[in-house]
């Protein structure tokens, strides 16, 4: 289970001094009425969200202004292109938005860029530059909840539990509207008064907090269950972290009411790995099994951030899904033929699932996510999967990183997906995988 993030600002408007200014303007002399009448088109633009238009306007003005005209012209350009960075970053086309938000920082010194900057840093776990924009952001809008915010989940990443908390407040007492924020904020003023109990206990891979509560039999099964998802999610992956990942241990009934989950969620992943440990014996058998699809699943989650901390999360859970839980395609596949008015296009799943407020279409968004991994294994072979994430973080667009990967783009490989979901599974078992020869070889 992720954690939700905040979207960028998506309507950033320019202010009324600067109509006030393009007002004035309008009355200059003739030398001057086609900046003014340039610079006026590109806020209409602007607050139309026509980013590339108001682009153009803005580039075009800027050419034959000079003094405080050239200036002025220069902080609406900056906010035009942080806007349509916005716009890119949150389609999951993390390159252009850096690329853009780096071009209005040329311009000027703004917040939008800043802002953009540091959650995208922080997204790829570039703690410094996140931090380095951050501040800047926040040095220039001081009052703006989502800075704090950020700068909160950089500091509990990072394991600053009570700079975080503060941060987080401060977050919560800008915009108490926020119920994420909220929610974090009480998730961890309860997980700090459960932790000062738990004794801490380490192996070569992974750095324990162990609730007091757990039985000592039931340690050793989880311990034993996270190293064998250490090895066969890290085979499937090709990931072996060296450095230990951070797991907390709580006893069952305490994980929910520390981390405020739902009795469904079986674990999470925030930055720190969480589970819930019943106190029922775990010798082999389907308590134990359940486990360990558990820490499977949640295990995948921690790879994927290493790996590609962009990935879109229908992506990144349709493949925890599939490593949680081996052999489920056919059954997805029925699921999901069987539901055809309910089908929803790859490009209409926003790459960040936040946006998604019905949980039915978020819940059935990785549905789609399993089935369409699960395509691309049959097909493709498991190992390219690594090579997917690998691109997603070289390339930071997820379109070249499937073109890169198979060879095909998204809406082409779409294509085939859905054809294979329509077709009867005899038909499917007589296709041999890759067998439109499609996919760079893997040497």
């Amino acid at each position: 289970m992720l954690l939700r993030r905040c979207p960028l600002p998506l309507e950033p408007r320019v202010s009324a001094a600067v109509l006030l200014i393009a007002i004035a303007m309008a009355a200059a002399p003739a030398g001057a009425q086609s900046v003014a009448d340039l610079s006026g088109r590109g806020i209409e633009h602007f607050n139309a969200r026509q980013y590339h238009q108001a682009i153009e306007a803005f580039e075009k003005a800027l050419q034959r202004a000079a003094g405080s005209e050239a200036e002025t012209i220069r902080k609406n350009l900056a906010s035009a292109l942080g806007a349509l960075g916005a716009e890119y970053f949150n389609s999951g086309e993390s390159k252009l938005a850096e690329d853009l938000f780096l071009k209005g920082l040329e311009q000027a010194d703004n917040y939008y860029s800043h802002f953009g900057l540091g959650y995208l840093y922080m997204l790829r776990r570039e703690d410094d530059a996140a931090l380095l924009h951050l501040e800047a952001a926040l040095s220039q809008q001081p009052r703006f909840a989502g800075t704090y915010k950020l700068l909160a989940l950089v500091d509990y990443r990072q394991g600053k539990n009570d700079s975080a908390r503060e941060r987080m407040e401060e977050a919560v007492r800008l915009d108490p509207r926020d119920a994420e924020a909220e929610i974090l904020l009480k998730r961890w003023r309860t997980e700090a008064r459960f932790l000062k109990s738990f004794r801490d206990a380490s192996t070569s891979r992974f750095a324990l907090r162990i609730d007091p509560e757990i039985p000592s039999r039931n340690v050793a099964a989880v311990t034993a269950a996270l190293q064998k998802a250490y090895q066969s999610v890290g085979d499937g992956l090709g990931l072996w972290p060296s450095s230990p990942t951070s797991v907390i241990l709580f006893a069952d009934k305490n994980f929910y009411e520390a981390t405020g989950s739902y009795h469904w969620v079986g674990g999470m992943y925030d930055g720190q790995l969480k589970l819930p440990v019943p106190s029922e014996d775990l010798s082999p058998g389907p308590l134990r099994e359940k486990l360990e699809e558990v820490i499977r699943h949640e295990y995948a989650h921690v790879l994927i951030a290493h790996l590609a901390p962009e990935c879109p999360v229908w992506i990144n859970e349709g493949i925890a899904q599939h490593f949680e839980r081996p052999g489920e395609r056919e059954r997805i596949y029925a699921e999901l033929r069987g539901a055809r008015d309910r089908r929803i296009p790859l490009d209409e799943i926003p790459a960040r699932l936040w946006a998604v407020s019905d949980v039915e279409l978020a819940r059935w968004s990785y549905r789609e996510g399993l089935a369409f991994v699960e395509f691309l294994v049959e097909r493709y072979g498991e190992f390219r999967l690594r090579l997917l994430l690998g691109a997603m973080a070289e390339e930071h667009s997820v379109e070249r990183a499937f073109a890169r990967t198979y060879g095909l783009d998204r809406a082409q490989l779409e294509e085939r997906f859905w054809r294979e979901i329509d077709s009867s599974p005899a038909e499917q078992r007589q296709r041999a995988p890759a067998a439109d020869g499609e996919g760079p070889s893997s040497g």
